[in-house]
């Protein structure tokens, strides 16, 4: 379900972000024959990259997808460049075709460190070492081949399009002609305006160098403020919840347990189905009598319209309701951001005893951390897989007896660990 919608979600994007290029080319360009030609370059250009795709081993995915996105409004820049250069030599007097070679003379140069600026912006993003670099990789080299193609066909096609579809520009008359009368006039205010802001700033170059500072360290302190981290938290119609008792509890009263804790979860709006597997810890992949792992499927988005059935506050719910279980404790999880990275969402934390002294000084000190972690207004879902205290049971397995009865030694500590954790 979250990959199927997340790419609908990025699909519906990309027709919107056309949609919108074509609005705002349209109304600065104004005039169908001169927004044409930066509207064929992105076709072309994003065309190209997928057809680039299988070179560098690149599959169709979110990641990709959102670089094809954001390459939309790209790729149209050289293009219109290229137009506006040509329009403009037009009014001036020249054809079309004299006026395509005396633009290119003049902005080929500008095209080109355009695409090499924003390719090395992009690229490095591609050798950033570690799983990141992995993940932004497809993302940035889309990015990257999209601009560059761009760049290309603004020097190829776009010209030669501009000598054959371009004239001389009439004035729009009617409704659309008072609109564009409208725009043109209230554009250039802003333009003159904000041409007069930029002199002022010039000639005081005092002031402007501290407004710049000042801009600067604004930014670093918001940045600082805003919380960090490998990935967000994200709705993927599904999360994880568990069921801990205490230590050494029965496989049966754990089952009773699970089956009230199902039926929590069952009966919240915005939960669809739920899958229960006792006798299992998801966080450790261990066997136990104690443990207990729920997989709780969410209804599809657009089923979810609630407020109070939006992830955030679904799974703060779930994670209230569970809290209340006085067999043990039980709480909600989200998955791992990336499937097979983890078992879980969120961050782990390693406690390590450097004393050497015994197992019951670790666990006074385990309790007293998770204690304190647990008052932090940001930390939720704090526990520990660490079972200190689990008593302990010696068995010793008469081989010979067991190997005479034809019974596999696993099959015996298999069902051992299932019975007795």
């Amino acid at each position: 379900i979250p990959v199927t919608e997340g790419m609908k979600e990025i699909v519906h994007t990309l027709f919107e972000a056309i949609l919108l290029v074509i609005l705002v080319v349209y109304l600065f360009l104004q005039g169908w024959r001169a927004t044409l030609i930066p509207l064929m370059a992105v076709p072309v250009s994003l065309v190209a990259t997928f057809i680039l795709f299988p070179v560098f081993g690149f599959s169709i995915n979110t990641l990709s997808l959102f670089g094809m996105v954001l390459a939309i409004g790209l790729v149209v820049d050289d293009a219109i460049v290229v137009v506006e250069a040509v329009e403009h030599h037009i009014e001036h007097g020249l054809s079309p075709k004299d006026a395509a070679f005396k633009a290119m003379e003049e902005v080929s140069g500008p095209v080109i460190g355009i695409a090499i600026v924003l390719s090395a912006v992009f690229i490095p993003t591609a050798f950033i070492p570690g799983i990141t670099g992995r993940l932004y990789q497809q993302f940035a080299l889309t990015i990257a081949l999209s601009v560059l193609i761009s760049a290309f066909n603004a020097l190829s096609l776009s010209p030669a399009l501009a000598a054959l579809l371009l004239r001389p520009k009439r004035e729009a008359r009617g409704p659309l002609g008072h609109f564009f009368g409208w725009f043109n006039r209230w554009f250039n205010r802003g333009t003159d305006g904000y041409v007069k802001a930029c002199g002022v700033l010039i000639h005081k170059f005092a002031f402007s160098l501290i407004l710049l500072i000042g801009l600067g360290a604004l930014a670093v302190w918001f940045g600082g403020k805003l919380p960090g981290g490998f990935l967000p938290d994200e709705d993927q119609g599904y999360v994880f919840a568990a069921l801990q008792l205490p230590d050494a509890a029965s496989l049966q009263r754990t089952e009773a347990a699970a089956e009230k804790v199902e039926e929590i979860l069952k009966q919240t709006s915005g939960v669809a189905h739920v899958t229960t597997v006792v006798g299992f810890n998801m966080l450790s992949g261990v066997q136990n009598t104690y443990s207990a792992f729920f997989w709780v499927t969410l209804k599809e988005w657009a089923e979810r319209k609630a407020p109070d059935e939006q992830y955030g506050a679904l799974k703060a719910h779930l994670g209230s309701l569970l809290s209340r279980i006085p067999e043990g404790t039980a709480f909600v999880f989200p998955p791992p951001a990336i499937p097979g990275v983890g078992a879980a969402g969120g961050f782990t934390f390693i406690l390590a005893d450097r004393s050497g002294k015994d197992v019951q000084f670790l666990a006074t000190n385990m309790q007293t951390f998770l204690a304190a972690a647990r008052k932090r207004p940001e930390l939720t879902g704090v526990f520990s897989l660490a079972l200190l205290s689990v008593p302990q049971l010696f068995a010793k397995v008469d081989r010979d007896k067991t190997l005479k009865q034809g019974v596999d030694l696993s099959e015996v500590y298999q069902t051992l660990q299932a019975f007795m954790g």
